[in-house]
């Protein structure tokens, strides 16, 4: 993991709106890459493995960890706001079927910075984990990375 020097008011505003814009354009066109290759079919655990190799692969390379344990400590950041019933980004998931990738970027920009993450590597660590996140949904992600016996 990476520890971060930077002050923690400092990271609540980590990104300012032209780099969220610029995040949020960058996750739509890796969204677009992805569901050309599936089209509407839902991913089976197996598919999700293999069309997610790009986000994995930047995650371990800025992490250097695993991707699937760097998503599983991820989860434990984020199970509040995006697994449980009152959380912010879990509600509008329920409402639309679908996050705001602005209001998703800084959120987990937020997270991942609580985490330790800073820096060069915060950037295509936001941008792969929101994309996992949206192209598998946020009932999956839960699923796959939460408090499950494998896990522990």
């Amino acid at each position: 993991m990476i520890v971060s020097a930077i002050p923690f008011a400092e990271k609540l505003s980590m990104f300012s709106d032209k780099e969220i814009s610029i995040l949020a354009a960058e996750i739509d066109a890796q969204l677009l890459e992805l569901r050309s290759l599936s089209g509407d079919a839902p991913l089976k655990p197996g598919d999700r493995e293999a069309q997610l190799v790009k986000q994995n692969q930047a995650i371990a390379t800025a992490t250097k960890e695993p991707a699937k344990s760097f998503l599983q400590k991820f989860w434990k950041a984020a199970k509040a706001d995006l697994c449980e019933e009152d959380g912010v980004l879990y509600k509008q998931w329920k409402k639309w079927g679908d996050l705001d990738n602005k209001e998703t970027i800084s959120k987990f920009g937020g997270l991942l910075a609580g985490m330790g993450v800073s820096g060069e590597f915060i950037t295509p660590i936001v941008v792969s984990v929101t994309v996992i996140v949206l192209h598998i949904g946020v009932k999956a992600f839960c699923d796959e990375y939460g408090d499950r016996k494998e896990n522990s």
